[in-house]
C-alpha cells in the first residue's frame, strides 16, 4: 500500500556550537516521534541555516531569533511512497511549511506545488490520485514514473503524516529543547504549530 511521510531535505547547513556533538548529516530526514536527538539537532540545523538564524550566539538568542519569525520556510514537504525503494521526494522551492497547501490543493483535486528541477505532478483520474515524479506531459523522459492511490488512501496518508509531524514536535523535538529549556520548549512547541500545522 502507498503511503506518505514529512521530511526535510539537505540539511547542510552549519551546526552551532552549543550542540554537544557533531550531528550525522543525510540527504533527507523523516520526522516522527520516533527521532533521534541527533536527528533533531538534523532538523534544527537545516530550520536554523533556512531561516538565515545566527547560530553565533546562546542557545537562548538563537531561538529567540527563531521565534521572532511570524513564519519560516524550510525545504522538505511530503514525500510519496509506493515502498521504500520506490518514492518521490518534494523537490527544489518546495517547503515543509506548504504542507496545509498540499492537503488542501489535493483535496480539491488540483495539483499541489511539490517544486521544480524535478517537478512532480499529481493527476486525478476517477477515484485515483496519480503522483508523477516529474511532469507528466515531458514527452518522450524514460525516467518519469508515478505511484497510484485511491483518492481516500491519499488524504488517509496525508492525515497520518499531519499524525506524524505533530508527533515529531510533541516528542522528540519538545523533549530536547525542554531538557535544556522549559520555556524555549513550550514557546517553540506552540510556534511549530503555527509554522507548519
Amino acid at each position: 500500500m502507498s503511503y506518505t511521510k514529512p521530511v526535510i531535505r539537505e540539511p547542510y547547513y552549519d551546526c552551532p556550537k552549543w550542540f554537544d556533538n557533531d550531528v550525522y548529516r543525510s540527504e533527507y530526514l523523516t520526522l516522527s516521534g520516533k527521532c533521534t536527538s541527533s536527528e533533531v539537532e538534523l532538523f534544527l540545523i537545516h530550520l536554523f541555516g533556512y531561516s538565515n538564524t545566527n547560530i553565533d550566539q546562546s542557545m537562548e538568542d538563537t531561538f529567540n531569533e527563531l521565534l521572532a519569525n511570524e513564519s519560516v520556510a524550510i525545504l522538505g514537504g511530503i514525500a510519496f511512497y509506493e515502498s521504500e525503494e520506490k518514492c518521490i521526494m518534494p523537490s527544489c522551492c518546495c517547503g515543509l511549511e506548504q504542507f496545509k497547501e498540499i492537503y488542501s490543493s489535493i483535496l480539491n483535486r488540483e495539483s499541489p506545488w511539490l517544486g521544480h528541477d524535478p517537478s512532480p505532478e499529481i493527476t486525478f483520474k476517477d477515484n485515483m490520485a496519480i503522483v508523477w515524479s516529474n511532469d507528466p506531459d515531458s514527452n518522450g523522459r524514460s525516467d518519469v514514473f508515478h505511484i497510484d492511490f485511491k483518492f481516500e488512501e491519499i488524504l488517509s496518508c496525508l492525515e497520518q503524516s499531519k499524525y506524524d509531524l505533530k508527533d515529531f514536535i510533541d516528542k522528540p523535538l519538545f523533549e530536547w529543547i525542554y531538557r535544556r529549556d522549559q520555556a524555549t520548549a513550550n514557546k517553540m512547541k506552540d510556534r511549530m504549530y503555527e509554522w507548519f500545522l
